[in-house]
């Protein structure tokens, strides 16, 4: 097999048409589509440059079984490929991909321009600069076409450097796993179904409406302007959201905590008794930091309520961010788009774009646009998406087969942490949430498990308590936030507020008895951290302590020594610039993450370092299945978190239900004691996956 690098040049226009401006889906299949150019280079610098599309398609061709590696390729150059000339390479590797998995994205954005930069490639030419609204060659001058063949030789070229320098730092499992992502674009094989789509739509319409009447006349409101101007007003959204049975989010004021400190301590410098000084102490314990409410387009909790189960919610959030559609519609009017266009979807994934390692939607240079199809964002765990769900089906006479990865991460979490209990729970294939049930709820865990899956409301109720706390208070959150999350989920314990979180507090104390070596597990990554920043290397997790490592060393071959720890399958959590903080004997590390053009600056600590590890950890489980998968002939065509579907005939669906859950079942040698297990589903749509 072959390894070509390649890179087209396609018409553009910067003032209507353009991938700033629109997905790459829409992008290639928009009438003004054109490729203009195309390079293509081996490993070893042998290469042409192109501007005729049949010999274009010849090439790709004739050289299909082999390796394709571009920037972006996955997110747009093998779409072209797909969409425009019908060639469809088993084998593309991207280097945004590479980035990814050496680490360079954490440190540079996710560019052509960067990535040669960092790696002393060259730099990247402004070639676009004679392009725009040109349609090749006849809008060119002699002078612009020799200009913007070296500009595209020059990019494949860069391109084929930075590889190689990137590649002798991927495993086979990771170059894999970029491959089988690709496909998923590549080879999309779900269809829309327009008429499902426009009934979804008209039914959120119809709910909005009806939640527009409810919140007029709930609040009394004469009309829609005096609403909209009361949720100006923090403290009366604040107010409204209370009375919809939602506790408003809230976060520290810096500001206004340095200011309500200055008093207080000029306060105590004035104070002449000591019970003066004591009252001010309690009133420092009790008033710092001052919080405020967490209403802003930036604030991820207020965010997340845009996708809350109650309509009146979402219409507040909404109205609040001046946002005229809720996230579900906006899907559903791009997925409508797309089922008008009468072609299979593509599933556009990036893989290992994540810090952790964990897939996200969509695919493109940081800066670039998106289709805005979310997939990752349709689990079958919300029902409300059902339709919308149902309106992505496999073609006639094929069935959709997923199969899910069960209880993943806290599985990952309770074998790294040494959790012997909840670990034989996960092993003997019991159920740990009834078991942990019974303990927060006084109830037998076998009344508990027979009713939740009966039925039985208040059961349910207890079950799904008991599940967010494993599956949530792992990574230690505090007490007031289980138990908003709680209410978030529809699990809210009383309707008195004050008795709901006095019953969830009790909740998350018992969690976090019943596995102490959780708890320690976060002190012993705290450590960790301490140690990283401190310049030490080392080992922690698993069984044997020896699952993960630590240390500092240069990313790649840059030049740059950043702290990571490293994962077994070879996959490394970057830190960058990791530092300590001492705020007045208050001692916090930080490490910095780019987005985009800017360096976000972000708090770590010993939990947080646990949730990385382990969702780290846990998606690598899952990647290295997927790669079995795949060598075994099953052709995945999605993946919604812990699920990987694929699509095949309607005669082969058991059969390979069965395969899947071989394979989903199996641990690699790394993580051979993990008690691992999946459930597997046949559907026609995504209600299965």
């Amino acid at each position: 097999m072959n390894t070509y690098v390649v890179d087209f040049e396609t018409y553009w226009d910067a003032s209507k048409y353009t991938l700033s401006k629109m997905g790459p889906i829409e992008y290639i299949r928009n009438e003004r589509f054109k490729p203009q150019l195309l390079a293509a280079f081996t490993l070893e610098g042998q290469g042409v440059v192109s501007d005729n599309a049949d010999d274009m398609r010849e090439f790709f061709r004739r050289h299909s079984s082999d390796a394709f590696i571009g920037h972006n390729i996955a997110g747009f150059d093998a779409l072209i490929l797909s969409e425009y000339f019908g060639v469809k390479p088993e084998h593309i590797y991207d280097t945004i991909g590479m980035m990814n998995w050496v680490g360079y994205s954490r440190i540079i954005p996710r560019s052509h321009a960067a990535l040669t930069e960092l790696l002393g490639n060259g730099t990247k030419r402004a070639g676009t600069v004679v392009s725009s609204g040109k349609q090749w060659p006849q809008d060119f001058t002699p002078e612009e076409q020799k200009f913007f063949i070296e500009y595209c030789r020059d990019d494949a070229n860069q391109c084929r450097l930075n590889a190689a320098r990137m590649l002798p730092y991927m495993t086979p499992d990771a170059l894999l796993f970029m491959a089988i992502t690709a496909r998923m674009a590549t080879h999309p094989v779900f269809e829309l179904d327009e008429k499902l789509l426009e009934e979804y739509i008209a039914e959120i319409d119809a709910k909005v409406e009806q939640a527009r009447k409810d919140l007029l006349s709930i609040f009394h409101f004469s009309n829609e302007g005096a609403f909209l101007q009361a949720i100006r007003s923090s403290a009366k959204f604040a107010v409204m959201l209370t009375s919809l049975g939602v506790e408003p989010p809230m976060k520290e004021s810096e500001a206004k905590t340095r200011t309500k400190k200055a008093q207080l301590e000029m306060l105590y410098d004035q104070a002449t008794t000591d019970a003066e000084r004591a009252t001010i102490r309690q009133r420092m314990e009790t008033e710092l930091p001052v919080m405020t409410y967490a209403f802003s387009k930036t604030d991820l909790p207020f965010l997340a309520l845009r996708e809350h189960p109650d309509m009146r919610v979402q219409m507040l959030v909404n109205a609040r961010l001046d946002h005229n559609t809720s996230i579900d519609r906006s899907r559903a009017e791009r997925l409508l788009f797309f089922a008008r266009q009468h072609k299979p979807v593509p599933i556009m994934l990036s893989a290992w774009n994540a810090h952790t390692g964990r897939y996200t939607a969509g695919a493109a240079e940081d800066g670039g646009s998106s289709d805005k199809l979310q997939f990752q964002n349709l689990s079958k765990r919300d029902p409300s998406k059902a339709k919308l769900r149902q309106a992505i089906h496999a073609p006639a006479g094929y069935k959709v087969v997923a199969c899910d990865s069960s209880q993943v991460e806290a599985r990952c979490l309770a074998w790294e942490a040494n959790e012997i209990g909840l670990i034989e729970q996960f092993r003997q294939g019991r159920d740990p949430y009834s078991e942990l049930a019974e303990v927060i709820f006084q109830v037998p865990h076998e009344e508990i498990h027979y009713g939740a899956k009966h039925g039985d409301k208040k059961l349910k109720l207890y079950r799904n308590v008991a599940k967010t706390a494993i599956l949530s208070s792992g990574y230690g959150v505090s007490a007031n936030k289980f138990s908003d999350t709680l209410i978030r989920q529809g699990a809210k314990m009383s309707d008195d507020m004050d008795k709901h979180r006095e019953m969830a507090f009790n909740a998350h104390a018992i969690y976090r008895a019943a596995h102490p070596n959780i708890v320690r597990f976060w002190s012993l990554c705290s450590n960790v951290i301490k140690d990283m920043e401190a310049g030490y290397s080392g080992e922690f997790g698993g069984p044997d302590g020896k699952l993960f490592k630590f240390g500092t060393k240069e990313m790649g071959d840059c030049g740059r020594q950043v702290p990571y720890v490293l994962l077994p399958n070879g996959y490394h959590l970057w830190y960058p610039n990791l530092r300590v903080e001492n705020d007045e004997g208050k001692v916090q590390y930080f490490y910095d993450r780019p987005r985009g053009k800017n360096v976000i600056k972000t708090r770590i600590y010993g939990a947080s370092l646990v949730e990385n590890a382990t969702q780290s950890f846990a998606f690598m489980v899952l990647a290295w299945q997927a790669c079995r998968m795949y060598e075994a002939g099953i052709q995945l065509a999605a993946n919604i978190h812990d699920s990987f579907a694929t699509v095949v005939p309607e005669e082969q669906a058991e059969e390979t239900a069965k395969r899947m859950e071989h394979y989903m079942s199996m641990c690699p040698e790394w993580a051979s004691t993990l008690p691992i297990a999946c459930e597997s589903e046949i559907g026609d749509s995504f209600l299965v996956v």
